[in-house]
């Protein structure tokens, strides 16, 4: 069947992507955890500091200087661990799905609730499409997941 094979493959294209969104996001909580808040806070005041020097009021420049300091002074090692947390459990649970262990499908969908979920509402919250287009993404990728796990683990009649 060809619809059949299409959603196979629409999954499996969704399941590689998930990994390397995975991957990454291990990477970057690697990168957060050792690169020093007060080095991202110097980037950034040097990265910025022509464009305020022109015009003290630009909004994005004032945008990325105070999301440097509100990051590196708050949020530093909670953003590592949940990108630490976020990517290892995809990463782990998509090898589990391509390794065909059983219950790797109903862990997956957790996680995909629960992580899509947050995005969602921080999306909503404040008002970020990328962060709603994720949580969109992990939903669609939840129903595809448990419409291969139905075909492969059809319940007992």
């Amino acid at each position: 069947m060809k619809g059949e094979r299409d959603i196979l493959w629409l999954f499996d294209f969704a399941l590689i992507a998930k990994m390397l969104n995975g991957a990454l996001e291990t990477l970057a909580a690697l990168l957060v955890l050792f690169v020093p808040p007060a080095f991202v806070i110097k980037v950034v005041e040097w990265a910025t500091s022509g464009e305020l020097a022109q015009d003290p009021t630009d909004p994005i420049a004032t945008l990325i200087r105070s999301t440097a300091h509100t990051f590196t002074i708050h949020t530093h090692y909670l953003l590592a661990l949940y990108l630490a947390l976020h990517g290892v459990v995809k990463v782990a649970l998509v090898i589990g799905i391509f390794a065909k262990k059983r219950i790797a499908y109903p862990l997956f969908m957790l996680a995909l609730a629960l992580f899509g979920a947050y995005e969602l509402y921080r999306g909503l919250l404040l008002n970020e499409l990328l962060l709603q287009a994720l949580g969109a993404f992990d939903f669609a990728l939840l129903l595809l997941t448990a419409y291969e796990y139905r075909q492969r683990y059809p319940l007992p009649a």
